[in-house]
């Protein structure tokens, strides 16, 4: 009788648990973005990506680097699926749209995990916190999305579902590591009723633009090419055109690279001393060795380490948005081996050379690091400082020596969110303080510190008037800002 009577008292005890952990998994923070705009593309084309991303779906400042669930899903730099759809934008100019459901996922990951693989075993259509109020302009729709339990999540279902496909493109894309997409296709077919749904595309950290291209080629899709007007000829031969252009006067160290991407030359290699330096290269048409020229040297994040593939590096626009502000200038974009000493060097080695082989004005040699680049270019400024005219710091954290760095009083700008989904922005703050500590000890006044020392730190409305929900994958947006790309090549 007893055991009955304990059985009959857990039953309540069982049903308050599962009601609890129901709400736990169901019924997280709503959404306050409900923002129905779409993000307008370079090219008013009749495309729109659509994109679906964990880190967009639970508070930021809790955001992890994978969109995986289950199934790993991956994406170098930011670990989203966001950053994918930003390099498919890079190649198509369409329009964009985030995926956002109406109450988000648990920050921790085995609460996302179990929500996801309920709402896959009950087929369910999560609640979306907007929708764009029509995709009647669009003829080609590109779904993005991380494989959660061998499947796209269930609020794709609920975006497509939404909308009269009939007559649309549909074009999925993926990150994963141990799926391809096909485990996903079945059920993207079924939810994008009325469409032709293309063969998707799994994206991974080496993914190029050219492979982008050539699976949209393959698919029969026509796209715009990311490179500059000049670099274009009639029959397509970008690359041939760059790689001439640019191996005219290659010294002997440097073995040329054979691709080119958006203007640069990929892969090319310095075999130098202390081993060989893999960049990207831009060398002016004009340039001929008979007048100096600046040289822009730029460090990308994890996206682009040299074992990430060839040209990954090109991913990032701040090579490419340089030459907008001097047309006499080399740029260089490395593909290092780490973030630490070893590919400190190796910078320090690159500029080294450049500045001994090439007709480089020493005066106006500029450096810039962006997220784990910007820990590299730390600390080559705390050992050749002297090397730079400026250094340009983006979404990052502050490795380098300081009081080497003050010795020689290079200016340096740092950018950075002040939610930094990677680094915080404490990093910077401190090495900031301490900087300028050193600075006023020296007797410097205010201004001169100011002339020598910036530190910026951007709100969240930065970047979500720029389409970044992610604020370290944000840091993209500096490369088109022109008052800190402005700072680095201007007067100091």
């Amino acid at each position: 009788m007893k055991r009955l009577k304990k059985r009959i008292l857990l039953i309540p005890a069982v049903f308050v648990i599962l009601a609890a952990l129901c709400v736990y998994l169901f019924f997280g923070a709503k959404q306050t973005d409900t923002d129905t705009d779409i993000q307008v593309g370079e090219n008013g084309t009749r495309s729109l990506i659509v994109y679906f991303t964990r880190s967009g779906n639970i508070t930021a400042e809790e955001a992890e680097d994978t969109d995986a669930v289950s199934s790993a899903s991956m994406m170098a730099n930011d670990g989203s699926t966001e950053f994918a759809a930003y390099k498919l934008q890079q190649v198509t100019g369409a329009d964009m749209f985030e995926i956002r459901t109406a109450r988000m996922y648990r920050s921790a990951f085995w609460g996302t995990a179990a929500t996801s693989f309920l709402e896959e075993l009950l087929d369910t259509r999560p609640a979306l916190a907007a929708y764009p109020d029509s995709l009647e302009k669009y003829d080609v729709i590109y779904v993005g999305y991380p494989i959660w339990w061998f499947n796209a999540p269930m609020a794709v279902g609920s975006f497509l579902e939404h909308y009269n496909l009939t007559g649309k493109t549909v074009v999925p894309f993926c990150t994963a590591q141990d799926n391809g997409i096909d485990v996903s296709m079945e059920y993207i077919r079924e939810v994008s009723q009325g469409a032709d749904v293309s063969d998707g595309y799994r994206f991974t950290a080496g993914t190029t633009e050219e492979d982008i291209r050539n699976w949209l080629e393959k698919i029969g899709i026509s796209v715009k090419e990311s490179v500059q007007e000049e670099d274009r000829t009639p029959d397509g031969e970008e690359q041939a055109m760059v790689g001439e252009r640019q191996e005219a006067a290659v010294p002997a160290d440097i073995t040329a690279g054979t691709q080119s991407q958006r203007g640069f030359l990929n892969d090319n290699t310095l075999h130098s001393s202390i081993g060989d330096i893999h960049y990207s290269s831009y060398i002016p048409e004009s340039y001929d060795g008979s007048e100096p020229y600046a040289l822009f040297i730029t460090l990308p994040g994890w996206e682009g380490l040299h074992f990430q593939g060839v040209g990954a590096n090109m991913v990032e626009d701040f090579g490419t948005e340089s030459i907008n502000y001097n047309d006499r200038m080399i740029v260089l974009s490395t593909q290092l081996d780490d973030w630490g000493e070893v590919s400190a060097d190796h910078a320090i080695t690159l500029t080294e050379y450049f500045l001994e082989h090439y007709n480089i004005d020493p005066d106006k040699v500029y450096l810039h690091g962006m997220s784990g680049g910007g820990e590299t270019g730390s600390l080559v400024m705390g050992k050749r400082p002297d090397l730079y005219t400026a250094y340009l710091m983006t979404s990052s954290q502050w490795d380098g020596d300081l009081d080497t760095l003050a010795e020689a009083g290079t200016p340096v700008y740092m950018a950075i969110a002040e939610n930094d989904s990677y680094y915080g922005s404490g990093s910077l703050k401190e090495a900031y303080e301490k900087l300028k500590t050193i600075y006023e000890k020296q007797g410097l006044s205010e201004e001169e510190i100011n002339r020598l020392l910036v530190l910026d730190v951007k709100e969240d409305s930065y970047f979500m008037e720029r389409g970044f929900r992610d604020q370290h994958a944000g840091g993209q947006a500096f490369a088109h800002d022109e008052t800190v790309m402005g700072w680095l090549f201007g007067e100091h």
